[in-house]
């Protein structure tokens, strides 16, 4: 084993720790973290496989395994627009949505179904003849066509929804952009590296660039993972990647403190956060600045996110709801909605996160303090 064998055993392993972490992580994206646990979980073990198949000298556990790599490729692109979809629209995908993504794999798993339950000596006397008889339906070459189009065709997809996320919430874009760019070099890399194979100029043995864009793709995950883990947490990314600084924005220091002002003059006046449908655009409205501008003001100004300013808000409302004796007939959902929250599962979340207890604990030590 050499030592670019080496690194990538070692990335192939940080992405088992990544997808580990993900699959096992509570969080508000727990649906999107899931999805791409799967996507990183296949991708190691496809980097596995290519080092076995590379630097392994019994090759009756690579011949055992032949073929069923084109099970996690023909994934990889649907997972990673479902992980794309999920992120956008902040939520999870019905199954009935979900599963006609996975069809093509289904076809490929039956395809090869008869081929991949033959003993492994068999499958090294028709390696050794050069081909693999009548083991399948469908030729081995139709299939790698078959996903490279499948690979090119959710790269598009992908792009399409992240472009149009772009209109809804710039703020996006880096992390989309990034993850999105460097799946897409990986699905032009598998397309390059079997047109290349057809052609007799590479040698199955040389995929190594492909495995340098899977490892790309893991390294690029785990940096952003551990680093920035409020990515996999549902938090706004104009808070998470302080890279963004609104350097177009023209709003001075001297604007930045006046709007500041005016905002904390409107939040105790107007009392806008006890509006569950609250929305960044409606408080740029109320400032008379753009839906830009205002993720500014709060973001420079008070060194939060939008919902987290607002939940400052409206947690502060709750604790009042909490301890008023007039408000004691009132059940802990009641007073999740009248301080503005939506769901009593959000309200449990950011009360727990900003105050350290549940509002059921929080409301007994007041209680038991009055006493």
């Amino acid at each position: 084993m050499n030592i670019w064998e080496i690194l990538l055993l070692f990335f192939a392993l940080q992405g088992l720790m990544t997808s580990f972490f993900l699959l096992t992580k509570k969080s508000a994206s727990k649906f999107a973290n899931t999805i791409w646990g799967i996507f990183l979980l296949l991708f190691s073990l496809n980097i596995v496989y290519n080092i076995l198949f590379w630097a392994y000298n019994d090759w009756r556990l690579t011949v055992s395994l032949n073929l069923v790599y084109l099970i996690p490729f023909s994934l990889y692109g649907p997972l990673f627009y479902l992980y794309i979809n999920a992120l956008v629209k902040n939520g999870t995908i019905s199954w009935k949505k979900m599963l006609p993504h996975f069809v093509p794999t289904l076809l490929i798993i039956v395809n090869f179904s008869y081929y991949f339950s033959l003993p492994v000596e068999t499958k090294i006397v028709l390696e050794d003849e050069g081909g693999f008889g009548n083991s399948f339906l469908v030729n081995p070459r139709a299939v790698y066509v078959v996903v490279s189009v499948i690979m090119l065709t959710y790269s598009f997809l992908t792009f399409k929804t992240v472009k149009e996320a772009f209109k809804q919430d710039p703020e996006m874009k880096l992390w989309l952009t990034i993850t999105t760019g460097v799946f897409f070099l990986f699905g032009i890399s598998w397309v390059v590296y079997f047109v290349l194979l057809r052609l007799g100029v590479l040698e199955l043995s040389h995929d190594y660039f492909i495995a340098f864009f899977m490892v790309s793709q893991i390294a690029i995950t785990t940096y952003f993972g551990f680093n920035y883990s409020e990515v996999f947490n549902g938090k706004a990314l104009n808070k998470v990647f302080p890279l963004i600084k609104y350097q177009k924005s023209g709003l001075s220091k001297r604007v930045l403190h006046e709007y500041k002002e005016k905002l904390l003059s409107i939040m105790e006046s107007n009392t806008l956060y006890l509006d569950s449908e609250l929305k960044l655009t409606d408080l740029a409205d109320e400032l008379h600045v753009s839906r830009h501008h205002a993720s500014q003001i709060i973001n420079e100004c008070f060194g939060m996110s939008f919902y987290e300013y607002i939940n400052k808000y409206r947690i502060e409302e709750a604790e009042k709801l909490l301890t008023d004796e007039k408000a004691s007939d009132l059940n802990i959902t009641d007073i999740a909605f009248k301080a503005g929250f939506n769901n009593r599962m959000s309200f449990y979340n950011a009360f727990k996160k900003h105050v350290g207890v549940t509002p059921s604990e929080f409301r007994s030590q007041k209680m038991m303090n009055a006493s």
